[in-house]
């Protein structure tokens, strides 16, 4: 599945307007309120709409339009919902690559409606019935997973059980669409899979393509094994100075760290699950589209920098699509892959640095602290008062408002030499 175009009306705080999406990778940009997170949730109950189609699904593993997600017109002793509210997707999955859905609330009391959605809702029936009633293999399955900014790390340490079972579409999209992660089910499958390759069970190809997964998308951290004394995954950790520390488990990583490598293990884990066909290419080879809130949470710049360019190599065939607020990660994209809801720009974010980006394209006012711009406007000021009318006593009290040695020393110079 990958989502090409969107239209959102009365959604959130968008009237009516519509998105263009890059393939494989698109980041979104814009001031706080302009509307990225809500063109995530958009791209979520679009996606989350071929769930429909599978019968296993419960009500809280779908994807409904929210009544906070309809627009509503303020004004001063109301705030009637505007409608309809709808979400219009155009893509293409499996092959069928002029797809059209829309999912809409036309009234209060409508709920959300499918009736212009079974483009998709029948793609999904269909593997549906294929794979539980006719019990067909190498069926393609897209994997779809939302990440909102909930999927912070916190809590005790889990431990991990080592579940089996299941039916192969519930597992794959149990809590797929909702607004936290699921940390638990991929570890949980990676211990379970690393015993029975222990135990001669499996051959390793699903667990080797999960590790592979997590190992090329978490900095300076390669996963190794499942430890029975920390009951944890378990890497060497790579220090600043060169050297490597064995044994390492996933909980002792920083949290921007462990975000990345749940996040991760669940995409592959996903993959894995509902592509299990595709043995060791499994993550590769799928299909989907995965949606990130704040992709930078928690990320040291260094990592910020090839955070896109990671994910891209651990899955060259999913669409994501991320909301930042990081120049960093704005610098790594190319042009397409670019969406700033503040301003419209072609320019190749690869060929700025890292203040222009901030300033030009991301609409920072100055590159300098605001301590610096402060200082910069008080010589200023205090430089054109010398080249005025002001007197040498207003110019002293102003003089006295500088804290900054050496800029005081040069307005006083520049003060002599106007014979003030």
């Amino acid at each position: 599945m990958k989502i090409l175009k969107l239209r959102l009306q009365n959604f959130q705080n968008f009237e009516d307007a519509t998105f263009q999406f890059n393939p494989q990778f698109t980041v979104l940009i814009g001031d706080n309120g302009t509307g990225k997170s809500a063109i995530t949730r958009g791209l979520c109950i679009a996606a989350g709409t071929f769930l429909l189609g599978l019968e296993e699904m419960t009500q809280t593993d779908k994807r409904y339009i929210r009544d906070e997600e309809i627009r509503r017109r303020f004004t001063e002793d109301n705030q009637p919902a505007q409608y309809p509210c709808a979400v219009e997707a155009w893509g293409e999955l499996n092959g069928n690559k002029s797809l059209y859905w829309k999912r809409s609330v036309t009234s209060a009391s409508s709920g959300t409606l499918t009736k212009d959605a079974n483009s998709i809702i029948e793609i999904a029936r269909n593997y549906n019935q294929r794979i539980n009633y006719k019990d067909e293999r190498g069926i393609d399955l897209p994997v779809i997973t939302y990440f909102g900014t909930g999927r912070l790390w916190t809590g005790p340490k889990q431990t991990y059980s080592l579940k089996t079972g299941g039916s192969l579409l519930q597992k794959g999209y149990a809590r797929s669409v909702d607004d936290k992660s699921d940390k638990v089910s991929p570890l949980e499958w990676i211990k379970s899979n690393y015993y029975q390759r222990l135990e001669g069970k499996t051959d390793g190809a699903l667990y080797d393509a999960v590790i592979e997964a997590i190992g090329l998308t978490v900095p300076n951290w390669k996963p190794t094994g499942w430890s029975s004394v920390s009951d944890e995954l378990v890497g060497i950790r790579t220090l600043p100075d060169g050297t490597q520390e064995e044994n390492i488990p996933l909980y002792y990583l920083s949290d921007g760290l462990r975000i990345m490598a749940a996040m991760v293990a669940e995409i592959a884990w996903r993959c894995v699950t509902l592509n299990p066909h595709r043995r060791r290419n499994a993550v590769k080879a799928t299909k989907g589209i995965i949606l990130i809130d704040e992709l930078d949470m928690h990320l040291h710049p260094d990592w910020q920098k090839n955070v896109v360019h990671d994910l891209k190599a651990a899955f060259p065939n999913i669409q994501f699509v991320a909301t930042t607020h990081s120049p960093f990660i704005v610098q790594s994209l190319e042009s397409s892959e670019l969406i700033n809801l503040d301003r419209i720009t072609d320019i190749s974010p690869q060929d700025l640095n890292i203040e222009t980006i901030a300033t030009e394209i991301m609409g920072v006012e100055s590159p300098y602290s605001t301590a610096s711009d402060q200082k910069y406007q008080t010589a200023k000021e205090y430089l054109k008062a010398i080249r005025g009318d002001a007197s040498g006593k207003e110019l002293e009290h102003s003089l006295r408002q500088v804290d900054d040695p050496a800029l005081r020393a040069f307005l006083e110079l520049n003060k002599m030499a106007q014979g003030k």
